[in-house]
């Protein structure tokens, strides 16, 4: 009986092993495909992509390569913990005789090929990959060997302070950066560079020291100059700013001016109008007072004449007919008698011997009598 259950409990899990074995399952992640080698029919060019697969283990053997982004680089330990290789080291200059240490990392992707600029996965160079044996050494035989080439090509025709900081620094990095997406062995290779992170350019310390001394140097003068044209640039803003406080007050006494120029006018023409108002007024009242004289005259005028005419009347009915010629005799003599009588006002009689004598003394003899008129009467 033990003998049978033995036997039995192994033809179970051979069984067992034989089905797990014949019906295989994959899980492909999304950043992951798989490469399947056939033991009749070698290398599939089918490339599996995220999913869960089914295979059976006794013909066929899988794969996975990551095909997501991932990252070398190259830096001190201590000072990165994402560094997997140190530092690159070239020598620079024009004689190669400064060394210098560059630290940076590149992002990357396997599978992959630049199309319209942007990155399309090409399954081909994954299987390419796979039978160039590269599976697991693609980044140290492909990736450091190529940029550690790139580094040295970059920047070995420079010198330390070209690369050391500043702009020269940023434009290396950019040389780098260009170099590796665009060069042909990771073009071949199917191996997308997306990005090249330059993090820093490392010398001897006495160098570092010398170029940092030199910087200084610079930046002071740098500095000189760009406080010089600051200053330049302070005087010409005063300059503008005096200029344009001279146009302002001269805009604005010339406003001013043209303000009381136009008052001026303004009252004048005021006074013009008043006076021809009054002048209006004086010419009216002139006229007016005129027209009533006129019209006083005019009525004076006719009164008088109507006056004259009721006398004519009058006068008419006074001395028409016989009584009327009666009346204007007695009148007339009387007007005579009276115009004698006003005649003789003054005059003094002198008695008739009174004449003798004075002719007998003047031997002049009067032949009447002698009338003594006043001055008046004469």
């Amino acid at each position: 009986m033990k003998i049978k259950l033995i036997i039995m409990t192994i033809l179970l899990v051979f069984a067992f092993v034989f089905v797990a074995k014949t019906i295989a399952f994959v899980t492909i992640q999304g950043h992951e495909a798989v490469v399947r080698q056939d033991i009749f029919k070698g290398v599939l060019s089918d490339v599996w992509l995220s999913g869960t697969k089914i295979y059976c283990g006794w013909t066929t053997q899988i794969f996975k390569y990551d095909i997501g982004t991932q990252k070398i680089t190259f830096d001190w330990e201590q000072g990165n913990k994402d560094a997997e290789y140190p530092p690159i080291m070239v020598e620079i200059g024009e004689n190669g005789g400064q060394k210098a240490w560059i630290s940076l990392s590149v992002n990357y992707r396997v599978g992959w090929e630049e199309k319209n600029t942007l990155p399309i996965f090409d399954p081909v160079s994954i299987v390419r990959l796979h039978n160039d044996g590269l599976k697991d050494d693609y980044e140290s035989v492909i990736l450091k060997r190529t940029i550690q080439d790139v580094i040295n090509e970059t920047a070995r025709p420079k010198t330390a302070l070209e690369i050391y900081s500043g702009k020269g620094f940023v434009a290396f990095g950019e040389e780098v950066d260009n170099a590796l997406k665009n060069h042909h062995v990771f073009k071949a290779r199917g191996i997308y560079v997306e990005n090249t992170i330059l993090y820093k350019v490392s010398l001897g310390e006495q160098y570092e020291a010398e170029i940092a001394g030199k910087q200084l140097a610079g930046q002071q003068k740098l500095r000189k100059q760009e406080e010089t044209i600051a200053a330049q640039e302070e005087a010409k803003r005063i300059f503008a700013m005096s200029q344009a406080e001279v146009e302002k007050a001269r805009q604005e006494a010339e406003s001013k001016k043209i303000g009381v120029v136009k008052e001026a006018e303004a009252q004048a023409e005021q006074e013009i109008l008043k006076a021809g108002a009054e002048k209006q007024k004086r010419v009216l009242e002139a006229e007016g007072e005129r027209d009533a004289n006129l019209a006083k005259a005019s009525g004076v005028l006719a009164l008088g004449e109507a006056e004259a005419e009721v006398q004519a009347l009058k006068r008419e009915s006074l001395y028409a007919g016989d009584s009327g010629a009666w009346r204007a005799k007695v009148e007339i003599a009387t007007a005579q008698a009276e115009k004698m009588k006003n005649l003789f006002q003054g005059v003094q009689i002198v008695p008739e011997k009174t004449i003798l004598r004075v002719g007998e003394s003047t031997n002049v003899v009067p032949s009447g009598l002698a009338i003594n008129f006043s001055e008046d009467q004469k």
